[in-house]
């Protein structure tokens, strides 16, 4: 018990002082994107990780020995620039979302570190049976994550359908564009230009999403729309549980090699 708390304690601190430190200082400072950086420090070495130990697999299962298709897509390069473009996508979709958090979002964050570190000791401890280290740290990393999945999933549906709709909509798709982009979201001239083209984005996603629902009959459609656009959404959810299994994961394990898995 003394080792869940002393974990957990470290993961949510370190998890509150990152992405808070985002939302207090986003808008005024450049400064400030030294915490997206972390955020994609963190995730990307979860992703490459992972994708490390996969291509092994990946390349003896599914290829021919020595072929050259096996060789490019399995090698480490290619491996770490895949891992980086996703880790990146997933890093902006974070940091964008979290301007527009809740304080039920906030509370739930904590909640789902407090259930992540006590399942990741958990499936640690078991996994040692009949998986071999270091291989049984990553295994409970992402088997965590993955349960995790189930519950922020539905939270996040939940949170969607019953929320509110942004005020800039306009029966117009250019005004809502329009409506959308006005303001400043940051002195920071690279955080206010991609804030902007998000928000954009995201005007156009819910223009389409609220005029095809309400001139559409089939309700399995109207549900197939609302599926879409939150599997769009869904990169947040995804970096958000990496970001907090993979601080759990450094914490119970301190001296952490990067190159440790890519022999």
């Amino acid at each position: 018990m003394r080792e869940y708390i002393k974990l957990f304690m470290l993961s949510i601190v370190t998890l509150f002082i990152i992405l808070l430190g985002w939302i207090i200082i986003y808008d005024k400072y450049c400064f400030s994107l030294i915490f997206p950086i972390i955020i994609l420090s963190i995730i990307s070495y979860s992703q490459i990780e992972i994708k490390m130990q996969e291509r092994k697999c990946f390349r003896r299962c599914y290829f021919k020995d020595k072929t050259i298709i096996s060789k490019f897509l399995s090698s480490r390069i290619f491996v770490i620039i895949i891992s980086t473009i996703i880790s990146i996508i997933m890093t902006i979709s974070i940091s964008y979302s979290l301007i527009s958090f809740t304080l039920n979002w906030w509370l739930y964050l904590i909640f789902h570190t407090a259930i992540s570190s006590f399942l990741y000791l958990i499936i640690l401890s078991k996994s040692l049976v009949f998986i071999k280290e270091p291989y049984n740290k990553i295994f409970a990393k992402e088997w965590s994550g993955y349960v995790m999945l189930l519950i922020l999933i539905p939270s996040f549906i939940y949170s969607t359908l019953n929320g509110y709709a942004p005020i800039y909509l306009d029966e117009s798709l250019e005004q809502t564009i329009i409506n959308s982009s006005v303001g400043i979201l940051s002195n920071c001239e690279i955080i206010n230009y991609i804030f902007k083209l998000m928000r954009e984005i995201d005007a156009i996603l819910w223009w389409l999403i609220l005029n095809s629902t309400n001139n559409i009959d089939k309700t399995w459609l109207k549900s197939l729309i609302w599926i879409a656009f939150i599997i769009y959404n869904s990169l947040t959810l995804l970096g958000l549980n990496r970001l907090i299994l993979e601080i759990i994961h450094i914490f119970k394990n301190k001296k952490i090699n990067l190159f440790e898995y890519y022999h």
